[in-house]
């Protein structure tokens, strides 16, 4: 098993910006997505990642059916590193834009994720996480944990229900190396936490330092 990165997604302040640094993840992520409880504005989401990006994370922006004139203003507006689609767009939708993105999966529809994978020829990530029908990301659930492909696993991330309590056996359960978390790093929809913020990145420091020192073993 590879270290573990993660993201948190759907800060929406400074302080969370300067939290998630401080507790040492590798990207982070701004929901433009205006019925969502973490919805920041073009103009709040470029500040909030030119703070980041001079902290070493990786930007991400999120969107869901948007549309396309939308999507290419606020990727000037913004200037993310990847762009996150985490409705229900087409791979010609997500395609147009040349940029780098990701794929949200939703997991409460899709019986075959490694079809679906194959649609995005050109996604840099695909994130494994509980919407569809009638659910929209963010809920806090988590969908039936499985063992990843891994021919695939290098471009998957597993979000969904992430919490400090069951990041763990989420990650022993699918071999995930990429965890993306928003409600569980919460003290109220919308909000963040900075104590569940380092408490989330304590329980992967750990982990990532026992892949370490297992690495080492091996050698």
């Amino acid at each position: 098993m590879n270290e573990i990165k993660v993201k948190y997604c759907g800060l929406t302040t400074h302080q969370d910006v300067m939290n998630a640094a401080k507790a040492g993840v590798d990207a982070v992520g701004f929901v433009l997505v205006k019925k969502s409880p973490r919805f920041v504005s073009n103009e709040v989401a470029a500040e909030l990642i030119a703070a980041a990006k001079k902290k070493g994370m990786t930007t991400v922006v999120l969107f869901a059916d948007h549309d396309v004139e939308f999507v290419r203003q606020a990727i000037i507006d913004c200037r993310p590193h990847i762009v996150q689609f985490h409705g229900f767009e087409s791979a010609e939708y997500c395609e147009q834009f040349g940029h780098r993105y990701w794929k949200a999966i939703p997991m409460l529809t899709v019986t075959d994720y490694i079809d679906y994978m194959t649609r995005y020829k050109r996604a840099e990530g695909f994130l494994l996480d509980t919407y569809g029908r009638v659910q929209s990301g963010g809920s806090g659930k988590a969908f039936e944990w499985f063992k990843f492909s891994e021919k695939h696993k290098s471009k998957m991330i597993l979000a969904g229900g992430l919490h400090q309590t069951n990041v763990i056996d989420a990650i022993l359960k699918t071999g995930a190396e990429f965890i993306d978390t928003s409600s569980g790093i919460e003290e109220m929809k919308g909000v963040k936490s900075a104590d569940k913020m380092m408490a989330f990145m304590q329980q992967i420091k750990r982990l990532n330092y026992q892949i370490k020192i297992n690495k080492k073993h091996l050698e």
